[in-house]
């Protein structure tokens, strides 16, 4: 039989034309008059968009695609029954249960959260906060700027600050005199969108440094992709050594244990601290292993302040959020770059510093280095892309094109493994979340945008078999499509 299918050359063609609508649009906005970047900074909003949010939404503590997006949340634990309902943190709620390391789509893990007096390994309820170790907090005593989140925790008297790099959050934890001081490092609860805890490790390798790891089952991994899970590993140090250390899981408190595994699995490090005491936490990420999560932390944080990777956040905040300059009214600006802001927060790296990243079958994938020894492109986790080529994508052509061709090489890196493309992936799992695939117009939008430096020959294949039909193909007899 003859194959019957909607004509490449006119996708390609729409494609063009709608590229060449919204690039005139967009013109319009921008102006040659310049807006110095701290300006830029002073218009995004953080706050914006904050009461029932998705879990990736806010995440101030973070770099633009930053695997590490630190955030506090206030009722991640509750997880959600259908995976994609508002959970993490709510502008109308008023308490804090922790600070959270991994916020992607289908994503969430590894909890800190500073304390005082008695001990509690249980995040509490919202109704009722005195039932485990959150606070209470106000508003009028929160910061949340691009790369940078403060607030103070009212029922510990503790000031808690987040900054990170790309793969490395750093947190700075600003005592009361207490002789009950502590971090509790909660590892083996549900967080946001990330479902089941199937396996929680955590242990004090010396005296002041941390790992372990924790592997989920989220709802649309459930879903789309059943032999699938998420794993991620974590490398820490606390800059004072603690007086003490227990051990928690969901089975009960081990006082003098320096490791926890299973099911609510965490450590308590205790501290006798004096008045306005800074204790500093800082903590690689990876989803290949602990021993990369360790190198990402050697190449991004060794020798680091929190003040200078603050500073660093912000510098390049500065620089991603200035390429794109508006006139206009002072609303409409700070509409503009809050939207900006968390269009480049959207789709998270997933690769190590070393150009490791996770395969769906549980190995470690390696990114190819260029001519110059350098990874020419980076491997995400991504949210879906539906909806999202009608916007994000001549975003990505007009100002950010090297985003644009690392999304293009990620899907690539799934088909070469998976046979398909991946509308939302998380560590090369299918997470699509409303059962459509779009990937074959963004890749087409960014031949047209002139963005090319991968396998053409390679990218076109499944684009023609995702717009065509071949009776002949059995992959496609069995799936219908």
């Amino acid at each position: 039989m003859p194959h019957t299918c909607y004509s490449m050359a006119r996708l390609i063609t729409r494609v063009s034309y709608l590229r060449s609508f919204v690039i005139a649009a967009l013109l319009g906005l921008l102006t040659s008059c310049a807006v110095k970047a701290p300006k830029i900074l002073a218009y995004v909003d953080a706050n914006i968009g904050t009461a029932h949010s998705r879990w990736f939404f806010y995440t101030p503590a973070a770099l633009p695609h930053g695997m590490a997006k630190l955030a506090p949340s206030t009722n991640g634990h509750y997880g959600n029954k259908q995976g994609w309902e508002a959970v993490g943190y709510d502008t109308r709620h008023e308490s804090i249960e922790g600070f959270v390391h991994f916020h992607e789509w289908q994503v969430g893990g590894v909890s800190f959260m500073p304390t005082t007096g008695e001990l509690k390994v249980k995040p509490g309820e919202l109704e009722s906060p005195d039932t485990g170790y959150r606070s209470r907090f106000d508003r009028k005593n929160q910061v949340a700027e691009p790369g940078y989140y403060k607030v103070l925790l009212e029922d510990y008297r503790i000031t808690a600050e987040l900054t990170a790099t790309t793969h490395v959050g750093f947190h700075r934890y600003t005592f009361p005199k207490h002789e009950q001081s502590r971090i509790i490092l909660d590892v083996g609860h549900v967080q946001g969108e990330s479902g089941e805890v199937r396996k929680a490790e955590v242990r004090m390798i010396d005296d002041t440094h941390f790992e372990g790891l924790v592997t989920t089952y989220p709802k649309y991994v459930r879903t789309y992709d059943p032999n699938g899970q998420v794993s991620m590993y974590f490398w820490g140090e606390v800059s004072k050594k603690p007086t003490a250390v227990g051990a928690f899981t969901d089975s009960g408190i081990q006082r003098k244990s320096q490791r926890a595994t299973g099911k609510g699995a965490g450590l308590f490090l205790e501290y006798a601290t004096t008045e306005k005491e800074a204790i500093e936490v800082k903590v690689g990420l990876s989803y290949t292993s602990i021993a990369n999560a360790k190198t990402n932390f050697t190449a991004e944080a060794s020798g680091l302040s929190f003040e200078t990777a603050r500073q660093r956040a912000r510098n390049t905040w500065q620089a991603e959020l200035g390429k794109i300059v508006v006139e206009g009214s002072e609303t409409n600006k700070v509409k503009f770059y809050t939207g900006l802001f968390h269009a480049l927060l959207g789709r998270g790296v997933a690769n190590d510093v070393n150009g490791s990243f996770p395969r769906h079958d549980g190995t470690v994938g390696q990114l190819p280095r260029d001519k110059n020894g350098t990874f020419s492109h980076n491997f995400y986790n991504t949210d879906a892309i539906w909806g999202a080529y009608w916007n994000l994508t001549q975003l990505w052509a007009l100002s950010y094109p090297e985003r644009y061709s690392d999304f293009v090489h990620t899907q690539l890196e799934v088909y070469k493994e998976r046979g398909w493309f991946g509308d939302g992936i998380v560590n090369s799992n299918f997470v699509s979340g409303v059962g459509t695939n779009f990937v074959g117009l963004a890749i087409a939008g960014a031949y047209q945008s002139g963005i090319r430096d991968y396998d053409t020959q390679l990218a076109y294949q499944p684009l023609r078999r995702m717009n065509c039909w071949d009776e002949t193909d059995p992959l496609e007899r069995a799936s219908g499509m």
